[in-house]
């Protein structure tokens, strides 16, 4: 039993040393995608959760936030779409049915004189299935 955690464990390090991100991995059939467009002043995320198993997927949430955004610039956090949002506080159920793929979009001003690469991380905020996204993208 000791020997299988240990394989588990190093298994795990050794795709973190990769820079393999575990919650961008398709969980039972979600599959994420995440796409960043710059225009102007105005940076525009979608982030897309499809299903391609052949079973639906039951999606659980603790509130009624559904997804969420950030926007990293080395490694710190510089904003998060849901910081200013309210959201009920009500336990809700969705099944994403086989092939169906499910959007979820936010537009963010980056603050004057921010520049260069950043990364965008879109997050499905199911409590049982966490899904997340990442990208790079720049401003010039």
């Amino acid at each position: 039993m000791a020997v299988l955690s240990l394989l588990g464990f190093l298994a795990a390090c050794a795709a973190a040393a990769n820079g393999a991100n575990p919650h961008s991995a398709p969980r039972e059939g979600l599959v994420p995608s995440l796409q960043v467009n710059t225009s102007g002043n105005t940076v525009h995320f979608t982030l897309q959760i499809s299903n391609t198993g052949s079973t639906p997927v039951p999606l659980e949430f603790t509130s009624g936030q559904s997804f969420d955004f950030a926007v990293l610039q080395a490694g710190r956090e510089v904003w998060r779409w849901s910081a200013d949002q309210m959201f009920t506080q009500a336990l809700r159920s969705e099944t994403l049915a086989p092939g169906a793929t499910r959007s979820y979009e936010a537009t963010w001003s980056p603050p004057a004189g921010m520049r260069g690469e950043l990364t965008a991380s879109g997050v499905l905020a199911a409590s049982n299935r966490r899904v997340e996204q990442r990208a790079i993208f720049r401003l010039p």
